[in-house]
């Protein structure tokens, strides 16, 4: 499996002229996760479908029911989006919101195949809460 799996690493670095790239499977998975849930349905013209909307999270402050909807979206895109795992569960945690780290966490339980249950976070703006003010 990690050898059938090759990925550019995220955030881009260049090592001797060339873009890194990992084989470790658990960064792979992570980095697919974040590029389906920061990607917007329709924003891939040759791959409209690919993506989630938890985007529109961002448009507002999200309420216990914009959360439990946005679950049940997401884990629908996450499994058409990453076919190495398979996705256990997902959760938010909206109380990490506030005006100085104005951020919604998102937490991610997944196995690789024959592999051990592995968790993934990763933050997604919520620009509600960013104002003049909040701007260092």
């Amino acid at each position: 499996l990690g050898e059938l799996m090759k990925s550019i690493k995220t955030p881009f670095t260049f090592v001797g002229g060339k873009v890194s790239a990992t084989k470790d499977v658990s960064t792979i998975i992570n980095q697919k996760v974040e590029n389906v849930l920061n990607t917007q349905k329709l924003e891939r013209i040759l791959n409209p479908g690919y993506g989630s909307t938890i985007a529109a999270l961002i448009n507002e402050i999200p309420d216990e029911l914009m959360l439990v909807d946005a679950k049940i979206d997401a884990l629908m895109d996450l499994e058409d989006g990453i076919k190495n795992a398979t996705i256990l569960d997902m959760w938010f945690d909206a109380s990490s919101i506030t005006s100085s780290d104005p951020t919604l966490n998102v937490y991610i339980t997944y196995r690789l195949p024959l592999g051990v249950v592995q968790r993934s976070n990763i933050k997604i703006a919520v620009p509600g809460l960013i104002t003049e003010d909040t701007i260092v």
